[in-house]
C-alpha cells in the first residue's frame, strides 16, 4: 500500500544524520480518516529517553521496540533520511500490518491536511472545544508561576497543573488530558511508567527546560510559552 509521509523538520538534508526525529505518515486507503499518524523515531544518542545504557536495557535483545503512543526506539545511534525510512518501514509493517509499503513524500494541500493522530483512541479535539493540556512538576522543585495565567489567556486552553508525588497511576487527570507536559526527560519516564500502569496511551511531551530555575525570569516564561505552541502547532491545534 502507498503511504505519503512528511519530516517536518530536518528531513530536508538527505545525509543529515539526527538522533531524533518526527515523521507523520498517512495510508492512502483512508484508514486513518485523512489524518496522519506522528511517530517519532530515537536513536541511542538522543537527547531524549534516558542514557545510552537505560536505552539498551529498554531494547533487551531486540532491534527495536514501539511504544503504544507511537514511539519506536532502534538499536542505532543515529540515523540518515534514508535509513529514518527503512525504519518507518519497519514501523508500518509491525504496527499496521503493511508487509510492502511504498513512502511517497507529501507536498502541497497534503502536507496541509497531515494533522497527527497520537493514538487509535485518543480524544481529538473539534475547532470549538478547548484543548486540554496537564502540567505536571515536582513537589521539591520551585513552582512555574501561574502556568495556567502564562497559557490560559488562550481561549482555547484548559490548562491544569498537579504534583507528581499527587498523581495515582489511575489518575483521572490522565484520561482528561489531551497532552501531558513535563519539563525535564526523566519526569517523562515516570509519567510514561504511570500511563503504562493505568493502561492509559498519551503523548508525553517534555519541554527540555530546567525545573530548578529562577521562574520569574521573563525569558524562561517567554520560552517556556514558546515551546509549548510548537507542539500543539504540530498537532494541528490552532488555540489562538
Amino acid at each position: 500500500m502507498q503511504w505519503k509521509y512528511w519530516l517536518p523538520v530536518s528531513g530536508a538534508h538527505r545525509e543529515e544524520r539526527t538522533a531524533l526525529e518526527d515523521l507523520y505518515l498517512v495510508p492512502e486507503d483512508g484508514s486513518s480518516g485523512g489524518q496522519s499518524y506522528w511517530i517519532t523515531l530515537e536513536g541511542l544518542l538522543s537527547f531524549t529517553g534516558g542514557t545510552r545504557e537505560e536505552k539498551l536495557e529498554r531494547l533487551g535483545g531486540s532491534e527495536y521496540v514501539i511504544s503504544d503512543t507511537l514511539d519506536m526506539l532502534v538499536r542505532k545511534d543515529d540515523f540518515n533520511r534514508e535509513e529514518l525510512l527503512a525504519w518507518a518501514k519497519v514501523f508500518i509493517n509491525v504496527r499496521f500490518g503493511d508487509p510492502q509499503p511504498v513512502l511517497i513524500e507529501a507536498s502541497g494541500d497534503e502536507i496541509a491536511r497531515c494533522t497527527p493522530v497520537i493514538s487509535d483512541a485518543q480524544r481529538q479535539p473539534s475547532q470549538t472545544e478547548k484543548v486540554r493540556l496537564l502540567f505536571i512538576q515536582h513537589k521539591a522543585g520551585p513552582a512555574v508561576p501561574a502556568v495556567e495565567e502564562l497559557l490560559g489567556s488562550r481561549h482555547r486552553l484548559d490548562v491544569r497543573t498537579v504534583w507528581l508525588e499527587d498523581l495515582a497511576d489511575d489518575d483521572e487527570g490522565f484520561r482528561w488530558a489531551d497532552l501531558i507536559l513535563v519539563l525535564e526527560k526523566h519526569m517523562r519516564h515516570m509519567i510514561h511508567k504511570k500511563l503504562r500502569n493505568s493502561g492509559v496511551a498519551k503523548r508525553v511531551v517534555c519541554l527540555f527546560l530546567p525545573e530548578h530555575h529562577d521562574r520569574q525570569d521573563p525569558t524562561y516564561a517567554a520560552l517556556f510559552k514558546e515551546r509549548v505552541f510548537v507542539y500543539l502547532e504540530k498537532l494541528g491545534w490552532k488555540v489562538m
